[in-house]
């Protein structure tokens, strides 16, 4: 139902300093539209899209797309979804807004906002092999049937403290955590010691944990980086 994963989108306050961050980590520049009221830049190791939008509402969250979206308003409005952004109408760009039950957004675009790069012209980064973008929820059930609803496919976990939503390239991790938990961005590193080492020497102050290496983001996330074999 919500088309095409298109990219995690993330509000920075300072894209200069945002900018500056994934360019240290290896991640590669996509040519993005210049379509955005407000500044807009994509990065990519390959297989995950981070889009960064230097905008007001400080608010992160996933963008799909979907061509011919006024055709498909109707099954949005009938699943009783609450928007906070509705612009749709005949020859413009249409696009809707709406908040997961934990307050991330969820948008819906009816084109691609940059090029997608080819696998040939990225480089490998430092984080390794990106693995889901795990959601801290209050719900893990609620938060599960809201995706389901949109058409994800949810495994659960064994204990009920956990569940993944995928689609589309995108691996969604509901884990039930407090609310001052942050999203987290979780990668499969295939040499724990030496991305810390890469990292220190870029400046970008990683934190060891047990069998992995924690980041913070210039954005308020977090990039955790496990050993492949967790």
């Amino acid at each position: 139902m919500l088309g095409e994963f298109l990219e995690i989108s993330l509000a920075t306050p300072d894209m200069l300093r945002s900018l500056e961050f994934y360019r240290k980590l290896g991640f590669t520049a996509a040519p993005a539209s210049d379509g955005r009221p407000h500044p807009y830049a994509v990065f990519t190791d390959g297989r995950l899209y981070l889009g960064l939008h230097q905008r007001g509402d400080e608010v992160h969250g996933l963008s799909f797309v979907l061509p011919e979206l006024r055709r498909h308003v109707e099954g949005f409005e009938a699943l009783g979804l609450e928007f906070v952004l509705r612009d749709i109408g005949p020859h413009q760009f249409n696009q809707l807004g709406f908040r997961d039950p934990d307050g991330n957004r969820v948008s819906v675009v009816e084109a691609r906002t940059y090029s997608p790069v080819h696998a040939a012209h990225v480089e490998s980064t430092l984080c390794g092999y990106f693995l889901e973008y795990r959601l801290p929820v209050d719900d893990v059930k609620a938060s599960a049937r809201f995706w389901e609803s949109l058409g994800l496919i949810v495994e659960n976990g064994e204990n009920g403290d956990s569940a993944q939503a995928s689609w589309g390239g995108i691996n969604l991790g509901l884990t039930r955590a407090g609310r001052r938990a942050r999203p987290t961005l979780v990668f499969a590193s295939p040499n724990l010691d030496a991305a810390h080492a890469l990292l220190e020497m870029r400046g970008l102050e990683p934190h060891n944990e047990t069998g992995a290496i924690r980041v913070a983001t210039p954005e308020g996330l977090d990039l955790l980086l496990q050993a492949e074999d967790n």
